[in-house]
């Protein structure tokens, strides 16, 4: 494993630089948040690099990408005839990671019932292959990640709470890059370097008015949309392009919205009326905190996302980026609400 690269002189930056080496070692599971495309995986693999475990096996598993039914058996393997087409017993993730680290990238992605699954495995370190009656004892360290608030999923019921208290031993935030601007320099000077080794061709030159066209981006897409962007100038040679494209995303970018959405959050609870919510005047019964809770949440995240997505136009990425949830998540909740355009 080559050693990880973190780029930056930001103070954030280094930060979590002295942080990953005051705990890789640490035999402690370490929950790593961010927006999407902020490094989350590179702070992993250092986390790993670092650690006494370097030489063993550091296995990803991509939660995101996998469908619900096939979590467990990826993870904790199955056995022969455990379904049909199990004509033999295969190994999962957690047996793959042996005495290394397993990586639960989008960790808010599992879906409830194995999400009870996975806390029983980091409480007792075993678990059975699916079909499978004898326990299979674990001593990866796992590492999680995700670009969701699982405090607000906690509070909708789609995260365990007592979950989130395990794997959130030691925790590590990326702040976005654009809050943190002073970084763009070395990892421009980063990016192009590897790139003209990998493309054997001259780097290209970034011209002043490129550069300020970097500084004035928001960068929705982190440091993965950079390194994206100086992938193609690499290769191309020609910045106009770029910079056409990068001068209607920051005039966009720059048009005020309608209002923020902490005023919208607010005005949404003066305008709703919960009263149904606490009271039901047919069987003059108070339902739990909890529900009045839940449904107070819902009914507000729905105003919430349907103004979103009139402001964007049903711009459904955009719209996730602004809510700060991941696209799939606002998918999953669009189906879970009922929202149509039409509704909005």
């Amino acid at each position: 494993m080559t050693e990880p690269q973190i780029i930056g002189i930001s103070p954030s930056i280094e930060k979590i630089r002295h942080l990953i080496r005051r705990v890789a070692d640490v035999n402690l599971t370490v929950l790593i948040t961010g927006e999407s495309g902020v490094g989350k995986e590179l702070v992993a693999r250092a986390l790993h690099y670092y650690s006494s475990r370097r030489d063993k096996p550091f296995v990803k598993v991509n939660c995101a990408a996998l469908p619900g039914e096939l979590i467990e058996s990826e993870l904790f393997g199955y056995e022969k005839g455990a379904f049909t087409g199990a004509d033999r017993r295969k190994p999962g993730k957690f047996e793959a990671a042996g005495e290394g680290t397993i990586f639960l990238d989008e960790i808010g992605e599992i879906p409830l019932p194995m999400q009870a699954k996975l806390l029983q495995v980091l409480q007792d370190q075993k678990f059975h292959r699916v079909g499978g009656n004898t326990e299979v004892a674990t001593s990866a360290r796992i590492i999680a990640a995700t670009n969701r608030n699982l405090e607000a999923e906690i509070a909708v019921g789609h995260f365990r709470e007592d979950l989130y208290f395990r794997i959130n031993t030691i925790s590590i935030l990326v702040p976005p890059l654009r809050d943190r601007k002073e970084d763009l320099t070395p990892l421009i000077k980063y990016f192009l370097k590897t790139h003209q080794a990998l493309h054997n061709n001259h780097p290209p030159v970034i011209p002043p008015s490129l550069f300020e066209l970097f500084q004035a981006y928001h960068w929705p897409g982190n440091v993965r949309e950079l390194e994206n962007y100086l992938k193609r100038l690499a290769v191309l040679g020609d910045p106009s392009e770029i910079e056409k494209e990068l001068r209607g995303l920051v005039a966009s970018n720059a048009k005020p919205n309608s209002a923020p959405l902490s005023t919208l959050t607010r005005d949404i609870f003066q305008e709703i009326d919960l009263t149904s919510v606490v009271f039901d005047h047919r069987t003059k019964d108070f339902p739990s905190l909890r529900e009045v809770r839940e449904q107070a949440v819902l009914r507000v995240e729905k105003a919430i996302i349907e103004h979103v997505l009139e402001e964007t136009r049903w711009n459904r990425r955009e719209a996730a980026r602004l809510l700060k949830i991941s696209y799939r998540t606002l998918l999953y909740k669009l189906k879970e609400m009922n929202i149509r355009p039409d509704d909005s």
